[in-house]
């Protein structure tokens, strides 16, 4: 006789599937709670064609550019400037754009104003029609002047043939706080305008030059007093100075300097203005001489006329001086080519072995020099005297430096100067630049050395 009823074996597979039924449920709320109460974002919508895809600050590199509105600049419904967070960043995006021609993103980094807007439309017209194209490294600092940065921007022809632009283009650019840098300016030399109206007459495109150049400022002005020192320019140099605070020898001396010395104005921040009043202001150049490895400087010091022209006023480079005089001195002749005169002012030193009026390898390069100045202008003239130290007769020493400033004027006759532009004149020992001897009465080589020399005053 069975235990169990029949029927309890029929049960048995349903209750089986519905304990299975109910594990599942279970687990299925387990691991489905973390995700309730959530919502899935929606998927951003495509960008239409040629928009600008948004940037997302956090994620930018230090030098990115990004649209920021600038105080002030940028009303509603004016396109916003585009500032760049550091200036390499944007001299980077500038370059890009203008080689590529985008010229409407290009303005997007320019102050938007009167004065700018035909200064932009120039510069489109010089690179889509003047035959010019950006440089491959396109930027070369200029200085800086009251905060501004400026830089050149470097044209050269795009095809054989084409003549290379007669002047520079510069773009001052400011840096905006809480915002970034942009361009405030486009600056061309008037020769640069000139010979652009004239390639762009020839294709029947006529643009007008009004308001596209500016008066020299003092950086301008300091960049072209330098560039004319280091291309042995003095007439164009002395063009820009007054001659009251700027002697001719001084002027010589300086260009001297530079020459042996092989001086370049330094790449980086080369000139740095400082405006002391609206008609004055200060010029620190940096200059490097790779020859002796030297860096050093040059003071400037420019002022306003009534006319409104900035002229350098004083030059003070006595660092650079005192630097290389350092670096190149030693040996039996002393070295320093602009001393103070003991008649007052300055001139140009020549300096000699003791006993002898031969001319030094340092003096015939200096005379190189001084010859190209007196040749590029026959007005010119020159005065020699020759000197000796106190050792030795009076009618020796009155002989040997007569010789001494004979030898150089023969020198500069060699070198093509004229005999009528050259005075000559012995004068011995009677006027030492330093003491022959010590306070004790001791004997003075290097005081003397100094004294074996011939000066040479311009008279210009």
């Amino acid at each position: 006789m069975n235990r169990y009823p029949r029927n309890g074996s029929a049960h048995t597979p349903i209750l089986v599937f519905a304990g299975i039924v109910g594990l599942s449920v279970l687990f299925f709320f387990i691991f489905s709670a973390g995700s309730f109460g959530k919502k899935e974002s929606p998927a951003a919508p495509a960008p239409a064609p040629g928009a600008r895809t948004p940037v997302v600050p956090a994620k930018l590199p230090a030098d990115a550019a990004v649209s920021v509105p600038l105080p002030g600049e940028t009303p509603a419904g004016v396109p916003q400037v585009t500032a760049s967070a550091t200036l390499e960043g944007l001299l980077a995006e500038l370059a890009g754009l203008l080689a590529a021609g985008d010229f409407a993103a290009m303005e997007k980094f320019t102050v938007a104003s009167d004065n700018m807007a035909p200064r932009t439309a120039f510069l489109k017209q010089l690179l889509l029609n003047c035959g010019w194209r950006v440089a491959s490294n396109p930027w070369v600092d200029a200085g800086t002047i009251t905060g501004v940065n400026r830089r050149e921007l470097k044209l050269e022809p795009a095809n054989p043939g084409v003549a290379k632009p007669a002047g520079a283009v510069m773009a001052d650019f400011e840096r905006v706080a809480g915002s970034g840098w942009r361009v405030k300016a486009w600056r061309f030399d008037a020769a640069l305008v000139t010979q652009a109206e004239a390639l762009l007459a020839a294709r029947a495109i006529t643009v007008s030059a009004s308001g596209l150049t500016d008066a020299p400022d003092p950086l301008d002005q300091a960049r072209r007093f330098l560039k004319d020192v280091v291309g042995h320019d003095f007439k164009a140099a002395r063009s820009i100075t007054e001659a009251s605070g700027v002697t001719h020898e001084k002027l010589a001396g300086l260009c001297i300097v530079f020459e042996e010395g092989e001086y370049h104005i330094a790449d980086t921040r080369p000139v740095v203005v400082t405006a002391g009043t609206a008609d004055s202001a200060w010029a620190i150049v940096k200059v490097r001489s790779d020859k002796q490895n030297l860096d050093s400087e040059v003071g400037i010091t420019l002022q306003r006329t009534p006319a409104g022209e900035w002229r350098v006023q004083a030059l003070d480079f006595n660092k650079m001086l005192e630097s290389y005089v350092q670096a190149t001195g030693g040996g039996s002749v002393f070295y320093s080519p602009l001393v103070k005169s003991a008649k007052g002012g300055e001139s140009i030193v020549l300096y000699f072995e003791f006993d002898k009026a031969e001319l030094h390898p340092r003096a015939l390069h200096q005379l190189d020099i001084i010859s190209s100045l007196l040749k590029s202008d026959p007005a010119r003239k020159m005065r020699i005297t020759g000197h000796t130290d106190a050792l030795g007769a009076d009618d020796y020493n009155a002989r040997l430096s007569a010789t001494r400033a004979k030898n150089v004027h023969a020198r500069l006759l060699e070198l093509g100067v004229s005999a009528t532009q050259i005075e000559t004149s012995g004068l011995g020992s009677k006027i030492p630049l330093d003491q022959d001897k010590r306070a004790d009465g001791s004997d003075n080589p290097d005081g003397r050395s100094r004294n074996r020399r011939t000066e040479i005053y311009l008279d210009f």
